[in-house]
């Protein structure tokens, strides 16, 4: 059954998903030698347009409260080849792991979980939650499509299969995040990274692990890339616990208020903490 927690302003700040800002780091990250033996290993997975860095703000926090922290780099080629990057990194990684996604990111750990019972939990925020068959496109059927569409900017035609995909920075910040900064935002805008539409968008999802992993879910209520009503059903559909920010953008989570995200993240570290004892 869902719960559905509504916070507070003071508390919280087409179907085409992305997520986030700023360039890629060449191989995975590893942070926080500081962390506890016991505690699980947080790998926290970027969406479209962006790299780990979009994680900044919480992994610092998370680091401080002492957990250990990998932000892998996808290579925004296709799902299948991004969530196969996934399931190498979580290989190397001993003991348990909660897989945390933004946008995008979302879909790549619902199939990078599939079938491994080292995973505790799934987290997510503004993200797609696929289930087999679902592409990232058709998720959006019957929700209101994001605007961005037509200021996207592409290398070949567009929508053919071999072209990759840009937003117009003058458009970034009105859809991504019109809750940070105008500089902010706007310095977001210049550090994309292309995608593949076709492979990353239109390909259907793989098997997925929220069937039977236990998973928690940050809406982002003022979203102008994903429908917040869309993301309300596939938090609904996974049976995930779920927060919402009613005034946060589609980064609005992870950066105005990564403070509480990461509150969800360390909430679902306990929780499976005291259901594995």
């Amino acid at each position: 059954m869902t719960r559905v927690i509504k916070l507070p302003l003071k508390l919280s700040s087409l179907a085409v998903a992305f997520a986030v800002f700023a360039l890629a780091i060449p191989t995975t990250a590893l942070a926080a030698d500081n962390q506890n033996s016991d505690e699980p290993t947080i790998v926290l997975v970027h969406g479209a347009w962006a790299g780990p860095s979009s994680w900044d703000s919480v992994v610092r926090r998370l680091n401080d409260d002492g957990f250990r922290t990998v932000t892998p780099t996808l290579g925004l080629t296709s799902l299948a080849a991004d969530v196969a990057a996934v399931d190498a990194t979580l290989n190397q990684i001993r003991g348990k792991k909660i897989l945390v996604g933004h946008s995008y990111g979302g879909a790549v750990i619902s199939g990078a979980s599939y079938g491994r019972t080292d995973v505790s939990a799934l987290v997510y925020s503004a993200a797609f939650i696929p289930d087999a068959g679902d592409s990232l496109l058709s998720l959006g059927t019957g929700f209101t499509p994001s605007g961005v569409i037509p200021h996207l900017l592409w290398t070949g035609f567009p929508f053919a299969s071999g072209s990759t995909a840009l937003i117009d920075p003058a458009f970034f910040p009105y859809f991504f995040a019109q809750d940070l900064p105008a500089s902010q935002a706007a310095a977001l805008a210049t550090t994309q990274r292309p995608i593949a539409f076709i492979p990353v968008f239109v390909t259907p999802s793989g098997p997925v692990g929220w069937h039977t992993i236990p998973s928690w879910y940050q809406v982002s209520g003022a979203d102008r890339m994903i429908d917040p009503n869309q993301e309300r059903f596939m938090a609904a559909r996974a049976g995930a616990t779920t927060i919402e920010f009613p005034t946060a953008s589609h980064v609005g989570g992870i950066t105005v208020y990564a403070r509480q995200f990461t509150q969800l993240v360390e909430q679902a570290v306990e929780a499976t903490s005291e259901n594995e004892q």
